[in-house]
């Protein structure tokens, strides 16, 4: 089981510094490759997907490749501090897969409404515009939730001092900021920040040995 933990441990830190790969990724695709009228405004976003869909394209790529790391980094946190809140952690876990599938159903939607204004995907005239108001509460849905579940595993953290004391704070801040949609790019941002303080404490410290657990 030591064997188990460590590696799993191992595979969370390497999926965190992946995903803070990935969110710069998507930043400099967003505003280097999309731009930021076309980000504010569904017209210049359907003209974009109709004209040169491949920034798109990548866009969704990446929040694939994101849903995938983020999937592994809530298995191994669970694991890390299952032993100390089991109830509580169980909710974090459960909350944090749910806004990976949310991202999940976010990339693969749009990937097809991307495809079919492009005129690569079949489906009747105007589907891929009808989908950008599901596209984009997936997409909210997954902010949202993932701020629950960093709200959680830091609050936590906070009380049972399983992750360093900055770490936590920092992602009770997070936390709080992913609640305000309007706030979604500089959450991104900083999610960079931890993601990457994250990683490498995972792949530092030693794996977590079972504790009294605290309900």
């Amino acid at each position: 089981m030591p064997t188990n933990r460590f590696i799993t441990q191992q595979a969370g830190g390497l999926a965190a510094l992946v995903q803070a790969g990935l969110a710069l990724a998507a930043l400099v695709v967003a505003f280097g490759l999309i731009g930021p009228d076309a980000l504010t405004d569904s017209a210049r976003l359907s003209a974009l997907a109709a004209t040169n869909p491949a920034p798109l394209f990548i866009q969704d790529g990446l929040k694939l490749a994101s849903a995938a790391a983020a999937a592994i980094l809530v298995v191994a946190v669970f694991h890390h501090t299952r032993a100390i809140a089991p109830d509580l952690m169980r909710w974090a876990a459960a909350l944090g897969l749910l806004a990976c599938l949310c991202l999940l159903a976010n990339a693969c939607l749009s990937l097809y409404a991307v495809a079919h204004i492009a005129g690569f995907a079949p489906g009747p005239a105007g589907l891929g515009g009808q989908l950008q108001g599901p596209i984009g509460m997936l997409g909210l849905a997954a902010i949202v939730i993932n701020g629950l579940w960093y709200l959680l595993v830091s609050g936590s953290a906070v009380r049972t001092n399983t992750l360093p004391r900055r770490l936590s704070y920092f992602g009770l801040v997070l936390g709080a900021l992913s609640l305000l949609p309007p706030l979604s790019i500089l959450v991104l941002l900083l999610s960079v920040a931890w993601l990457v303080g994250l990683g490498r404490w995972l792949l530092s410290s030693r794996p977590a040995c079972d504790l009294p657990a605290q309900g």
